[in-house]
């Protein structure tokens, strides 16, 4: 079971949050789910917004992907649906790889 804290400061907070999945085949496709669940507890702690908090999200794998960038959703429904249909890539582990996608990233 996942619980975040409630955090009063977060509803009022200015800030850019970047979720990293780890997509490689060691985690599995039901800990992936877990993931992505407990990143849409943390989006509901927000008010997400392009004048409050803006949330982006990469997954990497065999290679990293930049599933949604800090533009993409100024809403808390649309960023939870978006984490909602992110696939499992099962891939290899490539930290290198996603440490190179934040080039790819705008902020």
């Amino acid at each position: 079971m996942l619980h975040v804290l409630n955090c009063s400061a977060c509803s009022s907070a200015k800030a850019d949050v970047v979720f990293v999945l780890d997509g490689s085949g060691s985690i599995r496709d039901s800990n992936f789910e877990e993931v992505k669940s407990f990143a849409q507890l943390v989006v509901e702690t927000f008010i997400i917004s392009s004048e409050m908090t803006r949330v982006g999200l990469i997954e990497f794998g065999d290679d990293a992907s930049v599933q949604f960038d800090l533009q993409q959703y100024s809403n808390t429904g649309d960023v939870k649906q978006a984490i909602e249909t992110i696939p499992y890539f099962a891939g290899s582990k490539q930290a290198p790889v996603m440490l190179r996608a934040r080039v790819f990233f705008r902020l």
